[in-house]
């Protein structure tokens, strides 16, 4: 585990009531479906990192229209925290829907009337931070604890 935990920005991007997801190729909860985003670089902004993140991700030009909320999220292996992420989870305005890239892995848009549907496909506190915060407004911060089990991630927290 690194020294620190990873601040991330990621976004919840929504046209005509469609969210954009990714299907991660790399790092934690691959191929799981999750919110885009990414880590904020040294002298960026969290919007700027949401903004340039769905850029890469996806070739959709975006806004920044607000900060949703904080989530401190743990990922635990074999009864120890493998990562900290410090994730920030942001609304954005896209200026299109036409997804040109996917460098990160495959990305599309997914009905938000039926994410009890696709809940299986999701990590975890991805599918959380929908409901919650995208979709009930809720509270803006919370707590998670997530642990790994083999290809297995159960949430035992998100409060």
């Amino acid at each position: 585990m690194g020294d620190l935990p990873l601040s991330i920005a990621i976004s919840a991007l929504i046209k005509d009531n469609k969210i954009l997801l990714i299907k991660r190729k790399k790092g934690d909860y691959v191929g799981l479906l999750g919110l885009p985003g990414g880590k904020i670089e040294k002298g960026e902004h969290v919007g700027e990192a949401a903004v340039r993140e769905i850029l890469e991700e996806s070739g959709i030009a975006c806004e920044f229209r607000n900060h949703l909320g904080f989530v401190s999220e743990h990922l635990v292996e074999n009864g120890e925290v493998s990562n900290h992420f410090l994730l920030h989870v942001c609304e954005l305005e896209p200026k299109s829907a036409e997804i040109t890239a996917g460098s990160e892995g495959s990305v599309a848009w997914f009905d938000l009337g039926k994410i009890e549907e696709w809940k299986s496909l999701l990590i975890p506190s991805d599918y959380l931070m929908i409901k919650k915060l995208v979709l009930n407004h809720e509270k803006n911060y919370y707590d998670c604890v997530i642990v790994k089990n083999d290809a297995d991630y159960e949430i035992k927290k998100f409060e």
